[in-house]
């Protein structure tokens, strides 16, 4: 054995990996952005939830008016809405618009005031058990808070002089000198959705974010840097035919992968998720935003492995940012616009909406409008990227 032929190839190997962006990247930045990634989102404490509560009350507005200006730590508690029957607070709480419902009964607050036991009847929706404990938590948090604040009160003002009261009184006063303010809980009925179910659209919002994105971006650049263009330019094509022949193959190849990922959960696990015309919508119209940031991100950086690592550093935090792979109730305060307002974010949990909490099509609409011109405005400045691109190969 050769020491100075084994330092030869060592020193001519790490030359080579100085040279490979995408070697590097893996080397350097992906553990930087994985531990600042998952740090995150669990490695520190959970900021203050803000908590959407619908009320339904014939008497209670003063009890409404604190849960409206409760706060912890500068956040509100609670956003509140009230409904005008319990019926439609249910409608709200099955479609997913609120997290509970609470209906004040008639005499309330009459029970509360004179020393009685007001009782509050609390829906909550359990179809995802992470997200039913928080929100039990801060409700019954509340609840217990406000309770121990009326029973201080009350203990503070005792009138004096005799009193006639029967044993079943006394037993109230009781009972509500312990607890002035009670929960019954109440579960609404809704099919909750199976985790293979989650996870399939998933899998699609993986396929449209992820792969359309690095597909297009990487094929298009790699095929000018074989000359492909250069020879389409030769024929009668133009480099306008070979970019749309590649979008169109991109969308073909996403779309047989997810048909092949629904079928394959069918069989496997005996349930799956097959999108609605609208669905399908989404999902084409996502893949069409993802393939214009591919593009441009590919033409803006003049390499096909530079664009590859620069695609891998956008994606990946994505996946799980973006509401992905990662429920959004487990998402930190700071992460959740993402879900709401990144366009690849929006769709995934509109087509979930859609798809498995049966939102009608008539209120996905305007998102559905707003990123199909997002993706337009994106897929038009790719393209002028691209002829800028291909004016170079000149």
């Amino acid at each position: 054995m050769r020491v100075k032929a084994i330092l030869a190839v060592l020193r001519k190997d790490l030359i080579e990996t100085r040279r490979e962006k995408m070697v590097l990247f893996w080397i350097f930045v992906f553990p930087v952005m994985w531990l600042l990634l998952l740090g995150g989102i669990w490695g520190s404490e959970s900021p203050p939830v803000t908590v959407d509560v619908g009320v339904v009350y014939a008497n209670g507005g003063n009890v409404v008016g604190i849960m409206e200006n409760a706060t912890f730590e500068g956040s509100h508690l609670f956003d509140v809405t009230v409904y005008s029957s319990e019926m439609e607070g249910l409608k709200a709480l099955k479609e997913g618009r609120i997290k509970a419902l609470m209906v004040f009964p008639r005499g309330f607050e009459e029970n509360l005031t004179t020393g009685k036991q007001a009782k509050i009847e609390v829906y909550f929706d359990k179809s995802d058990p992470q997200e039913y404990q928080i929100v039990r938590g801060i409700v019954v948090s509340f609840f217990s808070r406000l309770s121990k604040e009326i029973r201080e009160r009350q203990l503070q003002y005792i009138p004096p002089g005799h009193y006639n009261l029967s044993a079943k009184e006394i037993m109230a006063y009781i009972k509500a000198s312990g607890e002035p303010i009670a929960l019954e809980e109440r579960a609404v009925s809704r099919e909750a959705p199976s985790p293979i179910k989650f996870y399939v659209i998933s899998f699609m919002g993986i396929q449209f974010l992820f792969a359309t994105m690095l597909s297009i971006s990487g094929s298009v650049f790699e095929e000018m840097e074989k000359g492909t263009l250069r020879r389409v330019a030769a024929s009668p094509a133009t480099p306008w035919d070979f970019l749309v022949g590649k979008m169109l193959s991109t969308i073909i190849t996403i779309g047989v992968s997810i048909f092949v990922g629904i079928g394959f959960a069918k069989v496997v696990f005996g349930e799956t998720v097959f999108p609605s015309l609208f669905g399908w919508a989404f999902i084409l119209t996502a893949a069409t935003f993802s393939m214009g940031l591919g593009l441009a991100i590919g033409m803006s950086t003049g390499s096909a492995r530079a664009t590859n690592a620069l695609v891998n550093l956008i994606a990946m935090p994505l996946l799980f940012l973006a509401g992905i792979v990662i429920p959004e109730s487990v998402l930190p305060g700071w992460a959740r616009p993402i879900v709401n307002y990144f366009p690849l974010g929006r769709a995934l949990k509109d087509l979930r909406l859609l798809e498995l909490y049966h939102r009608p099509p008539i209120e996905l609409l305007p998102d559905l409008a707003l990123l199909g011109l997002t993706a337009l405005a994106t897929l038009l400045f790719a393209v002028v990227l691209y002829g800028w691109r291909v004016k170079r190969l000149d």
